[in-house]
């Protein structure tokens, strides 16, 4: 790059698509239009450049993008960008120990993987841990309506922000310096089911920070949005998925009331009790004979949470002197989400509580005993049973979220730097209600006070059945941090920069469980007992040096140490190169790491209910049968090792047209993992003394350990473009971005050999292609938009061929249409219709996806949606 800097004809056209929000570019402004001459700021770099481009792929998604998604929350935002291919998860993950949370993973790589900032700064994980083992940042605990810009950074950055940043970094950049008032309001709902949603929001500010001395920025908004049940919805309230290719009768559920005196042959209650009704057992069991009790179980699964948030964002300035500024932050937010977490307690072969004096189960009978008015005869009776009569099982989430920072910048001709200090803390309550006394329990089974068989019973005694508890978790960081960076000199072919910096945080996680679990008093309890603490110290620095014209070199290096697990080094090197006015080439080698997260490495104690598809079972061979699995974690291990490597070029053939194709690989060595539990009981003569079964032969217990395990690669490459032209008299935007894994190898567990996940789903639906493409057109006080969402299809690879008959099905691809009218008619007043899923598709069937058929990380139920907003500004 000339040392004094001109705009060419690719670096008018790049300015341009970033002021308007188009394009998914190489580096991001610290202001919407920005002229030649400035320097910026960019994610992934504490390096002020003259110029956009930039060795790093990064994806640029602004106020105007996100408003024109109509999307009403930052997690579904961020769950369509191509780049989060799969492995993300949001509140529909209700059977979860973090339910009514969502979170975001880049690459197919689990959310742990993703460093989630705000401001460039990060914030408190979650205080419960998704799938027991990844921390992450709640999305739901920041407000969509504050935001000015989202960037994306689609490269690891551990040289600069060291651990999590694996497969990227989200930056999340808040609306500042506003100067007027915004007012916005909107509702909408489901035309399937009662997923009704109203939301709020105020933005204003005042002052001006250089005329002034000051400048403050404030935000709020508030969002309520209804339950969806499956019941609720065509596609899921049957259960019932025969009739497509590996279905089953999966949203029924058989512990409706059964004889257990020939496990094989279980036969029914003379009456079903509750809402259990006489199925035949080929139903279920191809081939079986004989009936049984079982009930459809939709209208317990909840697809959607009920959710109420308040958000409240912050921020100041204060001109402290000619080149020194004060600032400070607060972000808060108060969450409350609630569900039906499951049908009324089914009890049966395989019950059991806590045992806190050796941090494992106890097996609880579940037999009528000889002389109980069900058991005629002199031997002990199984059985099973679901508690209709205490009502189905419910679930609420409380969250309370803050974020403070505050420091000082100074801004000079020659250094720029900033010093800051961070307090976050995320701190959850979990009430459930409707689970049962296994004391009370194990009472009325002996004295035969509870009626199993169909008759009433009273009110006293189902009320000493039922109890209720409350669960806490707590997640804090602390931390201080400085940067630096300054033009050291100017050089032949432009300036030879540099930055440095220093980190200190602390982090704490305190996941508990309720005392009725811990004294073995809540039958069947889920437990994620995690507690720790870490420091970690660190010092990164980056140097800029352009070696030939319109080349430049960078390179960084960053160091942790951390006082749990050891230290890590992260280098960077990285290339650009502008090959003419049009053509802009890019490279980048890294190294990184992520240290295992404090569930993993800390003492922590899981005891988590999952489901497999059995080939052994002896009653249904092949039925997807649910375990218990008991995991610890493991204070030896190491951190995960990652090498990354990516390649670019960006074409702008004209002002209007920008192109760039980026390929990128990842390999991570020492992956953090417990096996693969349906790999496990697939192969028995393997995992054997892992797999436990009862007398009858059906399985019951898995156990697990975290460890380092072997290596995974994922391989890919993104293709972005936009475009911009005058049309009928109106401005016409399009933006449209593709991403394509070609591999995501690894071992199902250690040991075997690799296998590649891309294009089905071993390790989670992983379809080869995503895109989006959004297309507006401007005229006059009217815009149009259209959005398309593209997932292409994979193929279903659980478990065998004799167990699963829909092994090796097509899971189809999805096309999912939106589009939205806005007009600026009346004065100072915007006024948004939105319509999501324009065609009331259905997402396509998955037999892994259970009673909800459907895969929860790459879609959701809802619906066709529709929302109108207005949007009053003074």
């Amino acid at each position: 790059m000339k040392s004094q800097w001109s705009p060419s004809f690719l670096h008018t056209a790049i300015i341009t698509a970033l002021s308007s929000g188009l394009l998914s570019a190489p580096a991001m402004a610290e202001t919407s239009t920005p002229n030649a001459a400035e320097r910026i700021t960019v994610t992934g770099s504490f390096i002020k450049r003259n110029q956009h481009e930039d060795a790093t792929p990064l994806q640029i998604i602004d106020a105007e993008a996100i408003a024109a998604t109509g999307e009403v929350t930052l997690s579904d935002v961020l769950r369509s960008i191509t780049v989060s291919t799969g492995n993300s998860f949001d509140e529909q993950y209700t059977s979860s120990f973090s339910a009514g949370s969502a979170s975001v993973g880049l690459r197919g790589l689990s959310p742990k993987n993703t460093l989630v900032l705000v401001n460039g700064q990060r914030v408190a994980n979650y205080g419960f841990a998704l799938g027991t083992q990844d921390t992450f940042v709640d999305l739901n605990a920041l407000p969509l309506s504050a935001i000015a810009r989202i960037e994306v950074l689609k490269d690891g950055a551990s040289s600069v922000y060291g651990s999590d940043a694996i497969a990227g970094v989200v930056n999340i950049i808040l609306q500042d310096n506003v100067q007027q008032t915004s007012v916005k309001a909107n509702y909408g709902g489901a035309t399937q089911g009662s997923l009704d949603q109203f939301g709020a929001s105020l933005l204003t500010g005042f002052g001006d920070v250089y005329d002034e001395g000051y400048q403050l920025t404030l935000s709020y908004s508030y969002l309520t949005r209804e339950r969806l049940d499956a019941s609720e919805r065509d596609f899921t309230k049957s259960g019932d998925f025969r009739h497509l290719p590996g279905g089953r009768l999966t949203g029924w559920s058989t512990r409706g009331g059964n004889y257990l005196d020939d496990p094989q042959n279980p036969r029914p209650f003379e009456t079903c009790p509750g809402e259990a009704e006489l199925r035949d057992r080929s139903d279920f069991t191809p081939g079986a004979e004989g009936q049984i009790c079982a009930f459809n179980g939709q209208a317990y699964n909840t697809l959607q949470p009920k959710v109420e948030r308040h958000q409240l964002s912050i921020q100041g300035k204060v001109q402290l002197a000619d080149d020194w500024q004060g600032f400070s932050e607060l972000l808060y937010s108060n969450n409350r989400s609630s569900l039906i977490f499951g049908s009324p307690l089914s009890i049966g072969a395989g019950l059991r509580a806590y045992d806190q004096d050796t941090g494992t189960l106890v097996n609880i009978p579940v037999e009528f005993p000889v002389g109980h008015p069900a058991n005629p005869g002199s031997e002990p009776l199984p059985f099973d049973y679901t508690f209709f009569d205490l009502g189905a099982r419910e679930k609420a989430n409380k969250q309370d979220f803050y974020r403070v920072v505050a420091g000082v910048r100074y801004e000079g001709l020659d250094w720029n730097a900033s010093f800051q200090g961070v307090q976050s803390q995320s701190r959850q309550r979990e009430y459930v209600q409707n689970f049962v006394n296994r004391y009370t329990f194990e009472q009325v089974l002996a004295d035969g006070s509870y009626d199993f068989l169909g008759g009433e019973n009273s009110a006293d005694v189902i009320d000493a059945l039922r109890i209720n508890t409350r669960r806490p978790g707590f997640y804090e960081l602390q931390g201080l941090n400085f940067n630096a960076s300054t033009i050291v000199s100017e050089l032949a072919h432009g300036p030879l920069s540099v930055a440095f910096g220093a980190d200190w945080r602390r982090e704490s996680m305190d996941a508990g469980t309720s005392p009725e679990v811990l004294s073995g008093t809540e039958l069947r309890p889920a437990i994620n007992l995690i507690k720790g603490e870490r420091d970690i110290v660190a010092g990164f620095v980056e140097v800029d040096l352009p070696v030939i014209e319109d080349g430049t070199i960078s390179a960084a290096a960053r160091y942790d140490r951390y006082d749990d697990f050891g230290s890590a080094w992260s280098p960077k090197l990285a290339f650009h190169y502008l090959l003419a006015d049009d053509w802009l080439v890019r490279a980048a080698w890294s190294r990184g790491f992520r240290a295992p997260s404090l569930p993993e490495i800390a003492d922590s104690n899981t005891i988590s209910y999952g489901s497999v598809i059995d080939p052994f079972d002896p009653i249904e061979p092949g039925v997807r049968r649910g375990f218990t699995q008991i995991r610890s974690g493991n204070s030896e291990l190491e951190a995960e090792r990652s090498t990354h490597v990516n390649a670019g070029i960006i074409w702008s053939p004209t002002h209007q047209v920008n192109i760039a194709l980026d390929l990128f690989q990842i390999e991570q060595d020492g992956i953090i993992a417990s096996d693969n539990a349906q790999f496990i009981v697939s192969n028995p003569d393997i995992y054997g003394e892992r797999i436990q079964r009862d007398a009858a032969g059906r399985l019951q217990i898995i156990t697990n350990q975290y460890r380092n395990q072997g290596t995974r690669t994922t391989t890919g490459f993104d293709i972005d473009f936009s475009y911009q032209r005058e049309l009928a008299e109106g401005q016409l935007k399009v933006q449209s971005t593709w991403s394509h894994l070609l591999d995501y190898k690894q071992a199902l567990v250690a040991g075997q050999d690799a296998i590649n996940g891309a294009g089905n789903n071993l390790f989670g639906a992983l379809p080869e292609w995503k895109g989006q493409t959004q297309v507006r057109w401007q005229r006059d006080v009217w815009q149009l938009g259209l959005n398309a969402n593209y997932t292409s299809s994979y193929v279903q690879k659980v478990a065998t061929s004799a167990s699963n008959p829909g092994l090796d099905t097509k899971v189809e691809h999805f096309w999912d249409l939106g589009a939205q009218v806005v007009y600026h008619g009346l004065a100072n007043t915007q006024v948004t219709l939105g319509v999501q899923n324009l065609l009331d598709q259905d997402p396509p069937f998955d037999p892994a996806g259970g009673a909800y058929g459907y895969d929860m990380t790459q879609y959701n139920v809802r619906g066709r949606t529709i929302n109108l907003g207005v949007n009053y500004t003074f």
